[in-house]
């Protein structure tokens, strides 16, 4: 017997060899291996509306739990998992996320006037004339205090107030970050700046209560807004935030799924947009990025039935909102509220590390941006206030494709956005321009320029045109733009590639037998990744996929 296991023993040692290599041999084609896409119409819609009969009911998650969750518990009970970077799930074959319960393409697809990017989700006109306004109810959580109204017409708001110590940031914040949120695709509020007379409000018939069961009447409102700064016509500043369609259910959250929901397979933090909209959220410095600033809403399809749509919400931390504390307020966008990192790096060298943001101060504007500014402005190192799962599990493939959309925020953009926030200051004003400009130049810079910015891949008869958005966005030309042709995982033709009047990136393509096709196409910047197109050739030659290999995937 043990003559027959010593025998048997070279012969297993050999079989695992040759499946380690297999295995090896596997991962490197892996690794290497181009996406076969099919001829099947590019998913541009994901159906995930599809009616059901039970309302999920709703759902809430603690402030603090939220915190400690995701700083302490989540860090913990994940380390042990070996959990590897994956790309995102919900991206089609042209490299783009379809439109959802989630997200619609505006800007990642087609340019938006100036006009309709200041207008945002608002569709209807500013309720500032819409008079008289109703008290029907109190704003039911956030730290500033409000109440909701119904305009004669019927519209429903949820109004709040900023805070005196940083005066008409919040209002303007909660705007500037809706519109830019809105544009680049993601389902926000209505929101609006408004000036109304306290003092003109009507009350219901019936009693109403406050979130702390106090009776909202008119001297409740009348002590909430009576230290709040008037101005000299006697009119009060205020955000008016006009409900969503439908009934609230509450947050979502920025990982896993929600059972309750059939249509919601995809887990959250392997959504791109939701990965994405962390570049959003450094653009503006939305460190309060967390599941109470979301809100999932049931929206009836009649029958009895209905699905679930999810929006982003509030945005009154952004653009410089400072904490209680001094020595928060400055860390913000450098480092998590609590961050063992620098702090254990802090220990061991006493301190002696310059960081970012001892070196913070307050600005031209003054208190009223806090030490939000570009100078030192990270975009890859930028800290949310805790660990969000959706944000860590952003790949550089999930952040090119959103620098793509922010590239599309030209100056007359940003400053039209800046005008809807209506600050009194035009010093204000200018610093807040300057700053998003800076900020969303730095996000481009790191984002826009590794993995390809060829864009608007399209087929004319047999030439294949392309357009730069890093040109177009004003990083310069492409400096010297080629295409070549595959014909096997070892074998390419370069082709000539030339420039139109119209700035398109245009090569011919050369008549072949009916096949699928790759072909990369390059701008020539040094370290910037080709664009690799599929081709269905035939009578009718067209583009049936792209991607956007990295360095270590570019060969075939």
């Amino acid at each position: 017997m043990a003559s027959r296991q010593t025998s048997s023993t070279p012969r297993v040692v050999a079989l695992l060899l040759l499946g380690v290599i297999a295995l090896l041999f596997w991962l490197s084609g892996c690794a290497s291996t181009p996406r076969h896409f099919s001829t099947a119409p590019i998913l541009w819609t994901d159906d995930d509306r599809r009616p059901f009969p039970k309302n999920p009911g709703s759902t809430w998650s603690p402030l603090y739990w939220d915190g400690a969750d995701h700083m302490l518990f989540r860090p913990v009970s994940h380390a042990f998992l070996l959990e590897t970077p994956r790309e995102a799930v919900n991206v089609n074959a042209f490299d783009e996320v379809p439109d959802s319960s989630w997200y619609s393409n505006r800007l990642s697809r087609h340019r938006m006037s100036t006009e309709e990017i200041a207008r945002g989700a608002c569709t209807r006109g500013s309720p500032e004339p819409d008079l008289p306004w109703t008290v029907v109810g109190a704003k039911m959580d956030g730290n500033n205090p409000g109440f909701r109204i119904r305009t004669a017409s019927g519209v429903v708001y949820v109004v709040k107030f900023d805070s005196p110590d940083q005066w008409e940031r919040a209002s303007a914040a909660d705007v500037v970050g809706s519109r830019l949120y809105y544009a680049a695709g993601l389902q926000v509020p209505c929101n609006r700046v408004v000036y109304f007379r306290p003092e003109a409000l009507q009350m219901p018939d019936r009693p109403l209560k406050g979130p702390d069961g106090k009776p909202l009447d008119r001297a409740a409102v009348q002590g909430m807004v009576a230290a709040l700064p008037r101005e000299s016509d006697g009119t009060l500043r205020a955000l008016a935030s006009e409900f969503l369609p439908g009934k609230p259910i509450g947050p979502w959250e920025y990982s896993g799924t929600w059972g309750e929901d059939p249509n919601d397979v995809v887990p959250h933090e392997d959504r791109r947009e939701i990965r994405g909209s962390r570049l959003l959220a450094a653009w503006i410095q939305h460190h309060d990025a967390r599941a109470q600033n979301t809100l999932a809403m049931w929206s009836e399809d009649g029958g009895g039935r209905g699905h679930v749509e999810h929006y982003v919400i509030d945005w009154g931390d952004t653009l410089g909102g400072l904490t209680q504390w001094d020595s928060i307020s400055r860390r913000v966008g450098y480092a998590y509220y609590i961050d063992f990192e620098y702090m254990a790096a802090d220990f061991f060298t006493f301190g002696a590390i310059e960081r970012p943001w001892e070196r913070a101060h307050f600005g031209p504007a003054g208190k009223t941006l806090g030490y939000f500014d570009d100078a030192e402005f990270d975009a890859e190192h930028w800290h949310v206030g805790y660990p969000n799962p959706a944000f860590s599990a952003m790949q550089e493939t999930d952040g090119a494709w959103m620098a793509r959309i922010i590239a599309r925020f030209d100056d007359a953009a940003i400053a039209a956005v800046v005008r809807e926030g209506r600050l009194s200051s035009p010093v204000v004003r200018s610093e807040l321009e300057r700053i998003l400009r800076g900020r969303r130049d730095k996000i481009l810079q790191r984002y826009l320029l590794r993995l390809s910015s060829l864009t608007d891949v399209h087929m004319e008869d047999r030439v294949l045109c392309a357009r730069d958005r890093a040109e177009e966005t004003g990083l310069g030309p492409a400096p010297a733009p080629s295409a070549r042709i595959w014909f096997s995982g070892t074998t390419a033709a370069g082709l000539r590639m030339e420039r139109r009047p119209d700035g398109q990136l245009c090569t011919t393509v050369p008549a072949l037998a009916p096949a699928q096709w790759i072909l990369d196409l390059s701008t020539g910047r040094p370290g910037q990744e080709p664009l690799r197109v599929h081709l269905q050739d035939g009578p009718d030659p067209r583009v049936v996929g792209i991607e956007r290999p990295d360095a270590s995937a570019v060969a075939l």
